[in-house]
């Protein structure tokens, strides 16, 4: 008996179908899939606590989970200041904002 060969598009189409792609590309990758809504919120929730007056926010890591990721943003500028705030983001995946919290590092 023959084997058969899947060629390589045709395992990458087949996996797509199958909607394995995406979590086989992050695992291959290390990256996450947190959603763009997710971070944005996450940005935006950090800014307003301090009046939406901080001179820049971002996103420092992420990790996706399909009930709600984690966001670490770091807030620059705070305070009038130099100052940098780290803060961790509690988000689900279309953007609502579970629980923000400061931490150290």
């Amino acid at each position: 008996m023959t084997p058969y060969r899947i060629a390589p598009f045709a395992a990458a189409a087949l996996a797509l179908a199958l909607g394995l792609a995406p979590a086989a590309q992050a695992a291959k990758h290390g990256s996450s899939e947190v959603s763009g809504n997710a971070k944005t919120a996450c940005l935006s929730a950090v800014n307003a606590n301090y009046g939406g007056k901080v001179k820049s926010v971002k996103v420092t890591h992420s990790d996706f989970s399909q009930a709600n990721s984690t966001v670490m943003v770091s807030a620059i500028g705070v305070r009038g200041g130099a100052t940098t705030e780290h803060w961790k983001c509690l988000v689900s995946n279309d953007g609502t904002v579970q629980e923000l919290s400061v931490v150290t590092h």
